[in-house]
């Protein structure tokens, strides 16, 4: 069963950021659903009450008109004062009078028409031609009618939709202001987090110098203090140890030179020395040609931990440095090329540490793979790449991180009956080309064998 990926969680900075919006955006919600209902509700109670007294004046000048015998039904509407908004609607001996056209009995509810003219006081809302209107029956038992008036509630619609998209747009306003102040509150809260990740990623990348600036809040202070105590800790120790290879590194100088001479004189008497004698003399002079390389090379990897990071860097073509590499005796005959502009083939670096990485994946690839077979240099927009391909056996999956650390030869390469490499040349390449902020890793070439890739910033003009 394959397990599923687990969903990335969102940072701090957003999720504080969306805490906020959300918060503000449930209290402005509730506010003005509040405030919209107590609206609606007051409005709408004020509005029946002002035309149920308004119904209750006019039908009783209608029942004074109506109570006289013959009455004129139509003057009686003629002489009531409703206004533009409003309109009547008078029952009387089984025949209907309205003072609209367009509103007659049939817009009345029938319910609410059977209850009135039974005696009962009814109001109602209802819609009629999609407008919300107000209708207040009232029933005139003296003169055997009843009266209806209707009221045009437009204007209270138009209000409430107003006051609608006020209160929405109040709501998204206080939600925008509840993210941005959520954002300017995660960032404030996680400004140390990020100073932490910057100094961080600083002394990764060999900055041992990067401390925290102090903090005047008292619990950030405590985060900072501890850093930095642990910084200056790691610097000493590093230091230290640094001090250390290099002090062995010098104090075995003067024993190599001294066995260097006398190798050489016995090797002047190598003739008169029997076979086993002359093995033993071979023997021993690969072993010290051995040591002193990895004597120069714990001298190399100390001066690259105590500069890790380039001083005075300087414009490298890193085309013309492969082609002068290899113009050496020592790497004549491997193929090279630069595919993409040569001229644009440029870092900005220290000379002497990129070839001496370049010169370490040489040797890595005869000592360990049977030789180099091409060096190829390719130029991007943002990165130079120098690939070395070799016609080993390649380095497996398991390996391909572990070979770059110190002392690391992998199995291939302990299992092979030459010993003269120390198991600090790919090390060494990883801290030159850190120092260059490039990166190197291993994959399998396409024509077999491994590829060593490096990649290196390209300098900007």
């Amino acid at each position: 069963m394959i397990a599923g990926r687990a969903r990335p969680r969102l940072g701090l900075t957003l999720r504080i950021t969306l805490a906020f919006t959300l918060g503000a955006l449930l209290v402005s919600s509730a506010v003005a659903l509040s405030a919209y209902l107590f609206t609606l509700r007051f409005q709408v109670q004020q509005q029946e009450r002002i035309t149920l007294r308004q119904t209750y004046l006019n039908a009783a000048q209608a029942r004074a008109r109506l109570i006289q015998p013959d009455p004129d039904v139509p003057g009686v509407l003629d002489t009531l004062t409703t206004g533009s908004a409003a309109t009547t609607v008078i029952y009387r001996g089984g025949r209907w009078y309205a003072s609209s056209l367009t509103i007659s009995r049939d817009a009345l509810p029938l319910q609410m028409r059977q209850q009135v003219i039974a005696g009962s006081v009814v109001r109602s809302w209802s819609r009629i031609d999609r407008a919300p209107k107000i209708i207040v029956g009232v029933p005139l038992p003296a003169a055997n009618a009843a009266y209806f008036q209707v009221f045009d509630e437009s204007s209270l619609q138009q209000t409430l939709s107003l006051l609608r998209t006020i209160l929405v747009a109040a709501a998204s306003a206080t939600t925008a202001a509840g993210a941005a102040l959520g954002w300017w509150l995660s960032r404030r809260l996680t400004a140390p987090l990020r100073a932490v990740d910057d100094a961080a990623r600083r002394i990764a990348a060999g900055n041992l110098q990067a401390e925290l600036p102090a903090e005047s809040d008292r619990d950030v202070a405590n985060l900072v203090d501890s850093f930095n105590t642990m910084v200056r800790t790691l610097r000493a120790r590093i230091e230290r140890d640094t001090r250390f290879a290099a002090d062995v590194s010098h104090e075995l100088r003067s024993p190599l030179t001294t066995l260097a001479t006398s190798l050489g004189v016995l090797q002047a008497r190598r003739d008169e020395m029997p076979d086993r004698a002359r093995d033993a003399l071979d023997l021993l002079t690969t072993e010290l040609a051995r040591f002193e390389r990895l004597v120069e090379d714990l001298l190399e990897i100390s001066r690259a931990d105590t500069q890790a990071r380039l001083v005075d860097p300087e414009p490298v073509n890193v085309g013309q440095l492969v082609e002068n590499l290899l113009q050496t005796s020592e790497y004549a005959g491997i193929p090279s090329r630069v595919e993409g502009d040569c001229d644009q083939a440029v870092v900005l670096g220290d000379k002497r540490r990129l070839h001496q990485a370049l010169r370490n994946l040489l040797d890595n690839a005869a000592t360990y793979a049977g030789g180099a077979t091409a060096v190829i240099v390719t130029t991007g927009r943002e990165a130079v790449t120098i690939h070395v391909d070799d016609a080993g056996p390649g380095v497996p999956q398991a390996e391909r991180e572990r070979i770059f650390d110190r002392f690391s030869r992998g199995r291939q390469g302990s299992r092979r009956a030459s010993q003269r490499g120390t198991g600090l040349g790919l090390a060494l390449v990883t801290e030159h080309v850190r120092a260059h902020g490039g990166s190197v890793h291993v994959e399998d070439a396409p024509s077999g064998g491994a590829r060593f890739t490096v990649q290196l910033p390209r300098r900007r003009r």
